[in-house]
């Protein structure tokens, strides 16, 4: 191999080699960071939430929908400790009025909205465990000596833990038996877990015979059945609220998500799909 056809060689490949290093610091096709939305909502709206995330996503590939599910009250304390939470859906007005009325206000002005509404019903399993459960088909039934066990949201607390709960309550105080129903009330984490306290007939070792849920939760188990829906004159209005955080800091995107849950495609799948009313 003569010089100058030796000199060729060598520059052909350090310039080859320079192109192949090169090509590890330069990103030809960057993808495109995804946007966490951080939602914190009432546990009652789980399934009718995750559905519409399906969608709602496949509409915003480049949004990540995060939900945190539990009891209003105490997504509320979580939120106020500090969660990194983006939207609230409380499942009453108390929860959402409280961030609202702070000084200064932790809603974004004007974000605040109901996005459904719902029925309280007594339920009770579709197999007894006593003949008084069987025969319940009332929410005056309760006072009855066989009905045993009663398992209800935990309505303690300003606001209340479990809105379900309160709903309750104010139910039962309507009708004017809160005082004699009271010694057979069990206390609830969250409505999810008094509905599967009256599947599996049993709370805190005792013996559950009815509980209160919303209309949607009883929809979803094939263990219980209504047995009662209480008047909408008997508690206040059942109404699922939504607020956007002053904290977020992809507010955008809260609102792109808040906006969603009105459209019509959410609103079919809240009221078709799951026996939300729409509000």
């Amino acid at each position: 191999m003569n010089r100058r056809r030796l000199i060729a060689w060598i520059a052909t490949a350090v310039t080859s080699m320079m192109l192949v290093i090169g090509s590890q610091f330069v990103n030809f096709s960057p993808a495109q960071s995804a946007t966490t939305l951080n939602v914190f909502a009432a546990v009652s709206l789980t399934n009718a939430l995750n559905a519409i995330k399906t969608q709602y996503q496949n509409a915003n590939p480049s949004v990540n929908v995060v939900y945190t599910f539990g009891a209003s009250g105490t997504l509320l304390s979580q939120i106020q400790g500090g969660a990194p939470a983006d939207i609230f859906i409380s499942a009453a007005t108390d929860q959402i009025d409280v961030l609202q009325n702070s000084s200064p206000s932790k809603l974004v002005a004007g974000s605040r909205k109901n996005i459904v509404r719902n029925r309280l019903v007594l339920i009770a399993p579709t197999t007894s465990p006593s003949p008084g459960s069987a025969a319940l088909n009332s929410i005056n039934g309760l006072t009855n000596a066989n009905i045993r066990g009663i398992a209800i949201g935990d309505y303690t607390g300003t606001p209340p833990v479990v809105p379900a709960g309160d709903y309750a309550k104010q139910v039962l105080t309507s009708r004017g038996i809160f005082n004699t129903v009271s010694p057979k009330l069990v206390l609830g984490s969250n409505v999810r877990n008094v509905l599967t306290a009256v599947e599996n007939k049993t709370l805190a070792n005792k013996t559950i015979d009815a509980g209160f849920v919303y209309r949607t939760d009883a929809l979803i188990s094939n263990k219980v059945r209504i047995a009662d829906t209480a008047l909408t004159t008997e508690s206040n209005a059942i109404v699922y609220p939504l607020g956007i955080l002053t904290r977020s800091t992809v507010r955008s995107t809260a609102q792109s998500f808040s906006n969603y849950l009105s459209s019509t495609t959410a609103q079919n799948i809240f009221k078709n799909t799951y026996g939300f009313i729409l509000p």
